[in-house]
């Protein structure tokens, strides 16, 4: 099945009073939203001639060349990092980590309302180190708005069970934990921010 810019356009129309009343917008998620770079501008263009807020998530992860003059045409980005450690990311994502890092910095210095995504897990990522040197990049490289701390949770575990996919099981990071690895954020000047 082949869906259109119109297609999609049509039910963002019928729900932009909400947004008006709300204050909200369409958020592109997925998958991977800069996969999809001609299909993403048309329909943040779109938005925008109806005066219709825009915000993507991703993963970071897609060629600056292609995409970023995406990036002028949205209200806010919320954009991922995962490891600092790229040997350690390419081992967990499949994928080094430079090119992420890269467009965090492209992006925020472009776009003032950067996000960036933290998926905390104890046994990954939710340690000292690293997030002491993600803020040491940030501070150095970028301009973002804010980070915002994701407790990993379980949610997907139905599917990998139905799936019959072994996996390595995962924490969240504890109070505690959270509380310290906040602290090194802020520590760092990084405003911290929570949406739910």
């Amino acid at each position: 099945m082949t869906v259109t810019v119109d297609d999609v356009m049509q039910i963002v129309k019928r729900d932009a009073i909400f947004y008006r009343e709300s204050g909200g917008g369409v958020t592109f998620s997925g998958g991977e939203p800069f996969a999809q770079p001609h299909f993403l501008r048309q329909l943040a263009t779109a938005c925008n001639r109806l005066g219709i807020d825009t915000a993507v998530e991703t993963s970071g992860y897609f060629d600056w060349e292609q995409c970023g003059d995406i990036v002028d045409l949205l209200d806010c980005v919320f954009i991922d990092c995962k490891h600092m450690d790229s040997a350690e990311h390419q081992r967990l994502c499949g994928v080094g980590n430079e090119r992420i890092l890269a467009n965090i910095a492209a992006i925020s210095q472009r776009h003032p309302r950067t996000i960036v995504r933290v998926p905390l897990i104890a046994e990954v990522n939710a340690n000292t180190p690293n997030i002491a040197r993600m803020c040491e990049y940030l501070v150095k490289n970028t301009r973002v708005a804010a980070v915002e701390l994701l407790s990993y949770h379980d949610l997907g575990e139905a599917k990998y069970n139905a799936a019959g996919v072994s996996r390595t099981s995962f924490t969240a990071p504890d109070a505690a934990k959270l509380a310290e690895l906040k602290n090194i954020i802020t520590g760092y000047g990084i405003p911290l921010v929570e949406y739910k």
